[in-house]
This record gives C-alpha cells, sequence and structure tokens, in this order.
C-alpha cells in the first residue's frame, strides 16, 4: 500500500513539474510575440473570387502610370496616361493655319515613299501605304518625322501625306459610326453587312476609338491630306463664329470597306426596285463609288452640322485647345443616306439647289462654311466635301489598300 501511494505520488510530482514548465514557456512565447508580432501576410488566409467576377489585371508598370478609370463604352479597365501640361490658366492658344501645331501630330503615308536625308538625299527607310509616324517639324513642302517602328529621323514631302485632324483642330466633334455601328443605308432599306456593323475600328473597345495621348483621350483617327486639313480648318472657325461645329463622321476610308459597301448596295438595289427608283435617276455610283474614291485618296470628309451645347478648354504641352459638344442640325436626310433625299443639286453638275437643300438652312448654312474655305460639294450627298486642289498636287494617288491603326500622337512640346 505504501509502494502505491509513494509511486503515486512521484506521478504527481512530475506532472506538477511538467505543467509549472509549460506555463512559463507559454508566458514566454507571448512576450516574444509582443516585441516581434508575425507577418500579418504570412498568416492571412487566401482570398478566393467567384468564377462569375470580372477580373482586369494590369502590369505593375501601368499602375504607377495614372489612375485607373473605366469608360461608358465597356466593362474593360483602361489605364490613362498622365499628360504633363501647363494649366489652362498658362498655356496659349496656338497661332497658325490649324489650331495645334503639326509637331508631335501622327502623320501617314499614302503611297509607297522613300525617307530622306535632306542634305545627302539619301534613302533612310522606305514607308508603306499607311504607315503611320510622327511628325517632328515642317520646313516648307517637307515634313522632317519620326519613325518608331525603326527609330529612323527623316524627311518627306507632305502633299503624299495625310495628317491625324484630332490632333490639329480638336475643337470638331468626330463621330465615326462606320467604326462602331454604320449608319448607312440606301433609301429606306438597311444593308446587310453594313448597317449597324462595325466596318473597321481602331481598338477593341466599343466605340472604335484609339487612346490619343496628345489629347489625353481616347478618340478616333481621322485622316485627311494636310493640304486639305487647312481648309478644315478655316471652315471650322467659320462655324466656331456663330456657335456651330462641324461634326465629321469620316475622313479616310479604306478601299475594302468601301468596295464592301458598293457590292451590298448593288446587290440590294437589284433585289429591291424601291432601293434602284429611290436614287432618282442619278445611278447608284454617285452615293457610292465602284472603284477608288476620293476617301481612300485622302481629299474627302463626311460631315454635318452641330450647335454647341457645351465648350471645355484642355491643354497639350504649352497649347491650350478647345473641345466641344453640341446637337446635330436637322438635314435634308440623315447622314450617309444613300438616296435623292441627300442630293445638293437638282442635276449632275448643276447649281440649282433640290428641294431638301432650300428646305434646309443648315444644310445651306454647312455648304456656305466649306465652300468659302476652298472645299468643294459633292453634288449627290450634302455630307460629302472634296479638296480639289489637294487632289490636283498629287503627284502620285494612293488606292486605299490598307487600313489606319495607329495613333502615335504626342504633346507638340
Amino acid at each position: 500500500m505504501r509502494k502505491l501511494i509513494s509511486g503515486a505520488t512521484y506521478f504527481f510530482a512530475i506532472a506538477a513539474v511538467i505543467l509549472i514548465m509549460l506555463g512559463l514557456a507559454v508566458k514566454f512565447s507571448s512576450k516574444v510575440f509582443e516585441i516581434f508580432p508575425p507577418d500579418p501576410a504570412a498568416t492571412q488566409k487566401p482570398k478566393t473570387t467567384q468564377a462569375t467576377e470580372k477580373i482586369t489585371e494590369i502590369t505593375e508598370e501601368e499602375a504607377t502610370i495614372a489612375p485607373v478609370q473605366t469608360t461608358e463604352y465597356s466593362n474593360a479597365v483602361y489605364v490613362i496616361p498622365v499628360i504633363d501640361n501647363l494649366s489652362n490658366a498658362d498655356a496659349v492658344a496656338y497661332e497658325g493655319d490649324l489650331e495645334l501645331p503639326v509637331q508631335g501630330a501622327t502623320g501617314f503615308a499614302t503611297v509607297k515613299m522613300d525617307v530622306l536625308d535632306k542634305v545627302s538625299s539619301k534613302v533612310l527607310a522606305t514607308l508603306q501605304p499607311g504607315e503611320a509616324f510622327v511628325i517632328l517639324q515642317e520646313e516648307e513642302s517637307w515634313w522632317k518625322i519620326f519613325i518608331p517602328n525603326t527609330n529612323v529621323i527623316g524627311y518627306v514631302r507632305h502633299n503624299l501625306c495625310m495628317i491625324n485632324l484630332p490632333d490639329v483642330i480638336p475643337s470638331i466633334i468626330y463621330d465615326n459610326a462606320n467604326a462602331y455601328s454604320s449608319v448607312m443605308i440606301a433609301s429606306d432599306y438597311s444593308i446587310p453587312e453594313v448597317t449597324g456593323y462595325a466596318l473597321y475600328s481602331y481598338s477593341n473597345r466599343a466605340d472604335g476609338k484609339a487612346y490619343n495621348e496628345r489629347l489625353g483621350k481616347y478618340e478616333y483617327i481621322v485622316p485627311v491630306l494636310y493640304a486639305m486639313s487647312k481648309k478644315i480648318c478655316k471652315a471650322q472657325a467659320a462655324a466656331l463664329k456663330n456657335g456651330d461645329t462641324l461634326t465629321i463622321n469620316e475622313g479616310y476610308r479604306p478601299y475594302a470597306v468601301q468596295n464592301k459597301i458598293y457590292q451590298e448596295v448593288l446587290k440590294l438595289a437589284n433585289s429591291e426596285p424601291a432601293v434602284k427608283s429611290g436614287f432618282g435617276g442619278w445611278g447608284m455610283t454617285w452615293f457610292i463609288a465602284s472603284g477608288v474614291s476620293n476617301h481612300q485618296m485622302g481629299y474627302a470628309m463626311d460631315t454635318t452640322l452641330s450647335k454647341i451645347t457645351e465648350t471645355e478648354y484642355k491643354s497639350t504641352g504649352k497649347y491650350k485647345f478647345m473641345q466641344n459638344k453640341g446637337i446635330s442640325y436637322s438635314m435634308p436626310s440623315s447622314i450617309q443616306e444613300l438616296s435623292a433625299r441627300a442630293l445638293v443639286y437638282t442635276s449632275p453638275g448643276g447649281s440649282v439647289l433640290s428641294e431638301g437643300m432650300l428646305n434646309s438652312e443648315a444644310a445651306q448654312t454647312l455648304q456656305k462654311y466649306c465652300v468659302d474655305a476652298g472645299l468643294s460639294p459633292l453634288a449627290s450627298e450634302w455630307w460629302h466635301f472634296n479638296d480639289d486642289e489637294a487632289a490636283n498636287n498629287l503627284t502620285k494617288k494612293g488606292d486605299g489598300k490598307y487600313q489606319v491603326t495607329e495613333c502615335l500622337s504626342k504633346s507638340p512640346d
């Protein structure tokens, strides 16, 4: 019996010692963690994402450029680079033939052309039709340009080049429906695979716009011959004086798109007699050319006229510029409606205004702005204007068999 008691006493004594030592260890451990707390990241449970949740990733480099902003056109997230501009109070208005200088604007070759060293005339590179470049400087009939793809700096004749209109006339409203949902119709008929379709685009955005660093926003790429851009600027300046603005629907149009529209309208006209009669005896090619049109060669634009409802002043580099919003005036027909309702004159080559033009003061005003600036109206379409002088100065005409996709525009500084 004594042995049993003695053994039990021995067992409980050892257990007590162990418990005391464990208590001391726990107390010591808590003191250590008070001094050196554990890394929360090492102990935090990873967050799980539901399969239906949309995730948009941006790189660490992008995240340091600027805050992320969303657009009204899609659920995607776009990173907006920050431009180092002067405040509007310090910025100055540019004085010249355009609203902003050509320096930093995006230019495009209309034909295959050599880039030369101005001193030796050595060929430094060869631009392909539609290839983009940055304009560095204008020297008489030459542009000094930079080609990012090859890092070449050289000279080209600017009479064969187009310029991106928003870069130099930002006060115009640009709304290229063919880049997101074409509004083209033939009489009252939708054109299969054209009406409501994006016929081409400048990005994967729903509106088809490309990011324009020079303007600090997403905008359409609207190329026209450089000489024509100056006449468009004159027309816009006249409009602005009366509280109006041009709303340009399209400048350059790829040949593939032109041909597709022609083929689809031709099929529609052959299957629907009302479409053919809707041309009013003018013939379909007065409304959509069967071959290379002025749009492909860079000296045509489709535009309507809007009343300015809102104006905002911004700056790029040291220059300030105007951005407008507006409401389109009522016109003889919807823009790009291929029918006799769009006629400017009663007959080809005539000068008597059509009934639609006579009943539309806004269409007459638009024509005055453009004609006074040196542009020529197309007799069959109230919205279409050409620059015949720029066309006559082309030593080589392009065929438009390319698509413009790059916006390389930078600050004028």
